[in-house]
C-alpha cells in the first residue's frame, strides 16, 4: 500500500472516530437529562473574543452534550486536511522508500565518561 493511501485512510479514520466519539458523549449528556438526574455540576464561565458563554447550576448532562457538541463541531471545523510526503530517491536509486531516508547526524558526540 502506498504512504499516500495510508495517510488518506488513517486521517479518515481519524475523523470517523473523533465524530463518533463527539456523538457519543452528546447522546449520553441527552441520556443523563432525559433521565431526570438533576444536581448541581457546577457553573462554566468562558470568554473567547467578543463571545461569551455562561452556564450556571447546570445539570451533569449538559456538560456531556456541551463537551460532544465540542468534539464534534471541532471535528467537522477542521475538515479532511492532510500534508502531501514527497520521498526523493537518491541520485542512483529509482525507489523511494522509508527505510532509505537519510538523517543528519548529532552535531555533538556523548562524553566516554560520566560526569560524576
Amino acid at each position: 500500500m502506498e504512504i499516500q493511501t495510508q495517510i488518506i485512510l488513517s486521517v479518515t479514520l481519524y475523523k470517523t472516530l473523533s465524530l463518533l466519539i463527539g456523538l457519543a458523549f452528546s447522546y449520553m449528556g441527552f441520556r443523563i437529562f432525559m433521565a431526570g438526574i438533576w444536581g448541581d455540576a457546577g457553573n462554566l464561565e468562558t470568554k473567547f473574543e467578543n463571545t461569551k458563554l455562561v452556564v450556571k447550576n447546570a445539570a451533569p448532562g449538559t456538560f456531556f452534550a456541551l463537551f460532544g457538541a465540542l468534539i464534534v463541531s471541532f471535528t467537522i471545523f477542521k475538515g479532511m486536511a492532510y500534508d502531501s510526503i514527497q520521498f526523493e530517491p537518491k541520485k542512483n536509486d529509482n525507489s523511494s522508500t522509508l527505510s532509505k531516508l537519510e538523517f543528519p547526524k548529532a552535531q555533538k558526540e556523548l562524553p566516554d565518561e560520566l560526569p560524576f
